[in-house]
């Protein structure tokens, strides 16, 4: 897992992987306000947008979940909102696995998960290694515009 700013990218760049780079620089060239909610294709299916809208909600009304074949860099461009964040362990519950049809799989329970608050211009990468719950509420619930940047791992 990765968390950062739009803002510091210059500085960040050099130390971040080609694809990444590559989906953040779609995110620093691109005028988010004006997209409509929905998919933008970069490279295919290998580099892709997902610009989303939503309420954000409690955290226990979100599930944790990872990914096999996609990276995520979740970029918050209004709005704030939490997502928490484990190292994907073995141990884990299972609740639902849609890895094959959706690449997503989720989690009934994650322990010692890390609370990552990330307000407009705040990014986090996550790795098939990581498990991650977006969407979640800071201090009250709130309207959010969120890019996902999904990256073939």
């Amino acid at each position: 897992m990765y968390l950062s700013n739009l803002a510091t990218l210059d500085r960040d760049a050099a130390t971040l992987p080609a694809n990444i780079q590559k989906g953040l620089k779609f995110l620093a060239e691109t005028d988010i306000a004006a997209l409509p909610a929905g998919r933008v294709d970069i490279e295919g299916d290998t580099i892709f947008a997902l610009i989303q809208d939503y309420d954000t909600a409690p955290k226990a009304e979100k599930r944790p979940e990872s990914h096999a074949r996609y990276i995520d860099i979740q970029f918050v461009f209004s709005g704030r909102e939490i997502i928490g964040y484990a190292p994907l362990a073995a141990d884990y519950t299972v609740e639902e696995d849609l890895f094959e049809s959706k690449d997503v799989k989720f989690y009934s329970k994650v322990t010692d998960e890390t609370d990552l608050l990330l307000g407009a211009g705040a990014y986090a990468v996550f790795y098939p290694t990581d498990i991650h719950r977006p969407g979640c509420a800071a201090e009250a619930p709130g309207k959010v515009r969120k890019v996902v940047i999904k990256l073939l791992a």
